[in-house]
């Protein structure tokens, strides 16, 4: 099939212009506008792809709430914010084992590309003391800092099932992504941190103070959840809040000036593309029979989910790359809507599962250039981590069918 010829080569260029130090958000546009070039379509057709990607509300919230984050998390950075939340961290957890957990989950909720290079000088000071090898380092660095993607709301894979499944619960697909959550979360506890000397923190020193401490420091993070949650405040507007508990927390006459230099628009290109993608994508009418043909099909739709989600986020580094294909094509079925929470959550987490074990992850490539380790010496830790989460999503299959089929 041609158009599915033109996709898989348009995602082959990803994995090249990432070797000449592209970005992946940059390297995500190129292979959309490769895409639309060997996909033949004309310029009326390019026009309508862009005013899809730019001109809808919608996306146009999500590309803010992107930019909102990203600003939050250099800020965070900036006034030394994120510094105060660690030393509270380590007065409140008084383990060792907790604290390789913690860190790179907490730094992991500042949603910015690559950002598990901001816990690995962390992890690696805390795993010297440990005395554990840097592959291992590396590893717990990676798992932990990846759980936030599964739970916050304002996370680009949430932001794009709210653009393309509005009438699919944010909050009843966090409960389903929790489950593999815990069991994420297990897997990488007794495989790399059950061997670590489980001695007590040295700056342990536990008062209710440091708790009300540490949530007062962590609240740009979630305040905008509990407005969402509570008085149904959409997130874009949300962040809003979020940013003037960053301001309240550190008054400053240079706060606008800094909160616009912290804009990036390196932070977009990989939705962008993603939605250039998707509107490509779209208009390929026979793949997109195939596609719809594969998930009518009771027979076909879970295996044509598993393989798609995994080949996309696989081959681009990118875990939204497999919800803005799939999800739209789901959506033209006739479904229910728990059978379409079931499929979205599928698509989730093995769109998951590429993009972490891909050679792309920005955050693996940070961590091993950061750590020294090697490539193939991370993928040989790597390897019972992957069978215990395929195990897991097998059985987990079965399980949900009970529920939802």
């Amino acid at each position: 099939m041609k158009e599915l010829l033109v996709v898989v080569t348009s995602f082959l260029v990803i994995p090249v212009l990432c070797k000449r130090k592209i970005s992946i958000g940059i390297s995500i546009c190129a292979s959309a506008l490769i895409m639309a070039a060997l996909g033949g379509l004309d310029l009326a057709a390019l026009k309508d792809v862009i005013a899809d990607t730019f001109f809808d509300f919608k996306k146009f919230q999500q590309l803010m709430i992107v930019s909102e984050v990203a600003i939050i998390g250099v800020l965070l950075r900036k006034y030394k914010i994120i510094d105060e939340m660690l030393d509270y961290l380590t007065l409140v957890v008084n383990s060792r084992r907790l604290l390789f957990m913690f860190i790179p989950a907490f730094i992991g909720m500042l949603s910015v590309p690559g950002g598990a290079i901001m816990s690995a000088p962390l992890v690696d000071k805390l795993g010297e003391k440990s005395n554990i090898p840097k592959s291992n380092r590396a590893v717990i660095n990676l798992i932990y800092r990846h759980i936030s993607m599964h739970i916050m709301p304002y996370t680009t894979g949430f932001l794009l099932v709210m653009s393309l499944m509005p009438q699919i619960s944010i909050y009843k697909l966090i409960g389903l992504n929790s489950v593999f959550v815990v069991i994420y979360v297990i897997s990488g506890y007794f495989l790399y941190i059950r061997k670590v000397e489980n001695s007590t923190n040295d700056h342990y020193y536990f008062k209710w103070v440091n708790v009300i401490k540490l949530l007062k420091l962590t609240a740009p993070i979630y305040i905008s959840i509990l407005l969402n949650l509570v008085l149904g405040i959409p997130f874009y507007l949300g962040m809003l809040a979020n940013l003037l508990v960053l301001f309240l927390l550190h008054p400053t006459k240079t706060f606008l000036i800094d909160t616009i230099k912290s804009f990036n628009f390196n932070v977009l290109y990989a939705l962008i593309g993603v939605y250039l993608i998707q509107s490509i994508i779209g208009r390929m009418e026979a793949l997109t029979s195939f596609l719809t043909l594969t998930f009518s099909n009771p027979n076909t739709v879970i295996l044509g989910i598993v393989a798609i989600s995994f080949f996309f986020g696989i081959t681009t580094g990118y875990q939204p790359t497999a919800l803005g294909i799939v999800l739209p094509i789901l959506g033209t079925l006739s479904l229910s809507d728990d059978l379409l929470l079931l499929y979205c959550h599928f698509t989730f987490v093995w769109g998951f599962i590429g993009y972490f074990f891909s050679p792309l992850h920005l955050c693996q490539l940070f961590t091993c250039e950061y750590l020294q380790v090697p490539t193939m010496e991370l993928y040989k830790k790597y390897w019972k981590f992957f069978v215990c989460l395929l195990f897991f999503l097998v059985l987990n299959y079965f399980i949900m069918r009970v529920f939802f089929i």
